[in-house]
């Protein structure tokens, strides 16, 4: 930051940062750069790599110069970067520490188990004796993580609005919430539902071209495969216990012969509608709800 002081004719309002998203190693410079009034933009490093043609070689000089030009050639549809609350990066924070946790426990507890039957009895309770004690920590550190994590967001004012609202969809658990909370960067960062449909891979894009290509739309792979796993759970979730959602599912498979999957990415989309609408109208969820606001007739 010095150094930008030294440039002769250096004015930080006529200034804009680059640099490609890199999780939580940018964060501190993001920030500096934020409360200094500068402008920021943080990209994902294949959007800059796509814009920019065949690229040959890498090194941080090339890479940098390949940032600035991107941000040259796309200047005015570039997004500024939006800094989040203290308690999202907390909340983000304490999400991780919970999916790593979770990851440990199942990667003791699943191996134990399934030695049950194939190896010597003793031999088996003799290990699963021998990490209970690890097992059970990690299960009481999970739950310390999530109740923290509760905790946190019940006293804030905006979160816990936004959470109760999400909360009030059915499909829609504390963890899936959370994930859309801290993604969406309380719906600043991403506000529609076509957009966070695409950020998890439930949104569908054409594939064809003249007369030689033809293919049905299809997801991309470019995508938050973790939020659409939990998309996945809460879509069965719906099928068992949301009339409305498991008529049409039955429908669309028995009646219609349409693809299991294709079907319940159409549901995972109806749910992300229905949260993003929720949260649009700032009112909890309700079945058959009608809006009262007049429509106007051109």
């Amino acid at each position: 930051m010095v150094k930008l002081k030294e440039i002769s004719g250096f004015k930080m309002g006529y200034a804009v940062f680059g640099m490609e998203v890199t999780g939580v190693y940018g964060l501190v410079l993001m920030n500096t750069l934020t409360k200094m009034k500068g402008k920021v933009v943080v990209e994902p490093a294949m959007r800059i790599k796509n814009s920019l043609g065949i690229i040959r070689g890498k090194n941080d000089k090339l890479d940098a110069a390949r940032i600035a030009r991107y941000l040259i050639k796309n200047l005015p549809e570039l997004k500024l970067w939006m800094p989040r609350r203290k308690i999202i990066d907390e909340l983000s924070s304490l999400s991780t520490l919970r999916e790593r946790m979770v990851r440990v426990n199942k990667m003791i507890t699943t191996p134990l188990y399934e030695d049950d039957g194939f190896i010597e009895a003793g031999i088996s309770s003799a290990n699963i004796k021998l990490c209970n004690q690890l097992m059970v920590d990690s299960k009481e550190l999970i739950k310390n993580v999530e109740l923290k994590i509760r905790m946190l967001w019940e006293q804030d004012e905006r979160c816990s609005r936004l959470m109760k609202v999400m909360l009030s969809v059915m499909g829609i658990g504390d963890v899936i919430a959370l994930k859309i909370l801290i993604h969406t960067n309380e719906f600043r960062t991403i506000t529609t539902a076509r957009a966070f449909a695409s950020y998890c891979g439930v949104a569908p894009f054409a594939y064809d071209s003249g007369t030689s290509v033809k293919s049905k739309a299809h997801v991309s792979h470019v995508a938050n495969k973790k939020i659409k796993s939990l998309l996945h759970n809460a879509v069965r979730t719906c099928i068992g216990f949301d009339p409305e959602i498991r008529a049409y599912y039955k429908r669309r498979v028995e009646v219609d012969k349409k693809n299991k999957m294709s079907i319940m990415n159409s549901i995972k989309f109806k749910l992300i509608w229905r949260v993003f609408a929720c949260i649009r109208q700032d009112r909890l969820y309700e079945k058959g709800y009608v809006s009262t606001k007049p429509v106007l007739l051109v």
